[in-house]
């Protein structure tokens, strides 16, 4: 009986994937969004980005006017290392979420992977929203101590060869 359950399931949710744009309803086509965003979420746990990827596409093939996609894929582009499709992405949340965004600290760890000056700017916002995370509050930290020792070797630097 329970496979026969699972049989008519996975059929019913087949169609339902399949046909998605041609008249189901908007409930159906959020339901196969959330499936394809679970699957998604799942793919990333176990570090297949690639196909994390391949669904967050499919559920924003769905919709593009729902952020949690986008969040999902550009985390698996960050995995795999492609940075400025990521940076997309986030982009694109932050367009659809606003200044309380989360995904402002995911775009600010990009930011600080690639050196940039944006980083302080990100963080700053997400921390706005976002006061008691440690971690952010820990990246900030670490950011001006290096900085800060940047600076000191520059003018220890300048001052010893001059």
């Amino acid at each position: 009986m329970i496979k026969l359950y699972k049989s008519i399931t996975s059929c019913v949710l087949f169609l339902l994937l399949c046909n998605c744009g041609s008249g189901f309803s908007e409930q159906d086509q959020l339901r196969v969004y959330d499936y394809y965003i679970k699957k998604a979420n799942q793919y990333n746990a176990i570090e297949d980005y690639r196909t994390a990827i391949k669904y967050s596409d499919k559920a924003i093939d769905i919709t593009d006017t729902l952020a949690i996609a986008f969040k999902v894929k550009g985390i698996a582009l960050y995995h795999l290392n492609v940075l400025d499709d990521a940076l997309v992405n986030f982009d694109q949340v932050i367009s659809l979420e606003g200044e309380k965004s989360d995904v402002f600290k995911n775009r600010a760890i990009i930011h600080l992977k690639n050196d940039d000056t944006y980083f302080l700017n990100d963080i700053e916002t997400y921390l706005d929203t976002h006061p008691y995370d440690d971690e952010a509050i820990n990246m900030r930290a670490a950011y001006y101590q290096d900085a800060f020792n940047y600076a000191n070797e520059m003018a220890f630097r300048t001052i010893k060869y001059n």
